[in-house]
């Protein structure tokens, strides 16, 4: 298993901010992930715990497409075209 803490961390104007894949586990916190064309955080396989982040600006804010999304004390903008979306 890949484990990763991004703390403080700005991922603007990319295609996916952030992209967990199979067999990772990350911990984002204190982060901003803004005006992103794909994706601010794309979760295909791995687990993502996010605390305290701003997410804005994004086409998707959260793709989840894998395991597990922890969600607490974040600034998920009703400006992303969709917040978070589940594909199954």
């Amino acid at each position: 298993m890949i484990k990763a803490t991004l703390s403080n961390v700005k991922v603007i104007n990319a295609a996916s901010g952030i992209g967990v894949g199979a067999g990772a586990a990350v911990h984002l916190s204190n982060s901003v992930v803004s005006s992103n064309s794909v994706a601010g955080i794309a979760i295909s396989g791995g687990g993502i715990n996010i605390d305290a982040t701003t997410i804005s600006f994004n086409t998707i804010g959260v793709k989840q497409l894998g395991r597990s999304v922890d969600l607490s004390n974040n600034d998920l903008s009703p400006l992303c075209r969709l917040a978070f979306r589940r594909f199954a």
